[in-house]
């Protein structure tokens, strides 16, 4: 699919992350999120009880943030989190071999790429310099600075972006394809129009520094993207991960050789029934064509239940290419 062939079969992958993949396989979350061979035990038995096509590496959205020196705490069987108001302890980029739980996710990256070998690629997830940006000045006095501060907003993009460089770098190293996350970039909580002054000139100097390694890279936003899909490809990244929208307006938007991934609704996925998560993974593929990795719209919840998630699956193996 990223050489631009179609596939002979849909490819499939629900966006199953740490803490999912930790209640599958009975540890605590903590426990993953904190130790590289538990992080690498629990995605590699995942990937294997689904059946699915690609392994992503992703802990939680603060490792980058922790690892510059935000104070995050970390819950015994939840998602870390990020203490209000932010108390950052240098301004400085990290060191991603030794500094915070940045080496926990590149540790895991290898122990995946050892036992996978070249059955299938590992995503590698890292933020994008916005929420990275968000997260060390504090969310709330971010998204104030874009209006009464800006030069104070783009010290901290400069700096996030700075530290993301040097981390997708080592991610490329140890053997993982980076997938951008940057949450706090979502239509949902900007305007387009911020959007393209703040965010997309910062996302486009992390997506050419990954090419010019030599390889590809992704991008997933939550909420909504409708309004910010122009600019999400002109970062040129080379697959979009969309959250809830009609794929058909994604793919129009895209061009039909575009890779996609997306988008069966990550609410569905924990409250619904196989017969309904079935049916929309039926309808993601009609509509999103055959250059489309079936995937949830977001990371998959921590408590969704297994038979959801293997109805997924399952609707991707039954799915023909037309």
């Amino acid at each position: 699919m990223l050489r631009g062939e179609k596939p002979k079969r849909p490819v499939v992958f629900p966006m199953v992350v740490a803490n999912h993949a930790a209640r599958l396989e009975g540890f605590s979350i903590s426990e993953a999120v904190t130790q590289p061979d538990v992080l690498a035990r629990v995605l590699y038995a995942a990937y294997r009880f689904y059946g699915y096509d690609l392994v992503m590496v992703f802990s939680d959205t603060m490792v980058e943030a922790e690892a510059m020196g935000a104070q995050v705490l970390i819950p015994e069987d939840d998602d870390p989190f990020l203490l209000e108001p932010p108390r950052v302890s240098k301004l400085e980029p990290a060191n991603p071999e030794a500094d915070g739980r940045m080496p926990v996710v590149l540790n895991a990256t290898r122990r995946l790429r050892k036992l996978l070998e070249d059955e299938a690629p590992i995503l590698t997830s890292l933020k994008g310099p916005f929420s990275l940006a968000s997260f060390l000045r504090g969310i709330d006095g971010f998204l104030e600075d874009l209006l009464s501060d800006p030069a104070r907003a783009r010290d901290f993009l400069r700096l996030a972006t700075k530290n993301q460089v040097a981390y997708a770098e080592a991610i490329v190293k140890a053997g993982g394809v980076p997938f951008i996350g940057d949450p706090v970039a979502s239509g949902s909580m900007i305007s387009p129009e911020m959007f393209h002054e703040f965010a997309l000139p910062y996302l486009a100097q992390l997506v050419r520094s990954v090419h010019e390694q030599g390889v590809k890279v992704g991008l997933h936003i939550c909420g909504e993207t409708r309004s910010l899909l122009k600019d999400m490809v002109a970062t040129q990244v080379d697959f979009l991960s969309v959250d809830e929208m009609d794929l058909r307006h994604a793919r129009s938007s895209v061009g039909d050789n575009a890779v996609l991934m997306g988008n069966v609704s990550t609410r569905l996925l924990l409250e619904g029934k196989p017969e309904q998560v079935a049916a929309a993974a039926a309808d993601c593929m009609a509509r999103g064509g055959p250059m489309l990795v079936l995937s949830s719209s977001c990371d998959v919840p921590a408590d969704a239940p297994k038979e959801n998630v293997k109805a997924l699956v399952e609707a991707g193996r039954k799915w023909e290419i037309a």
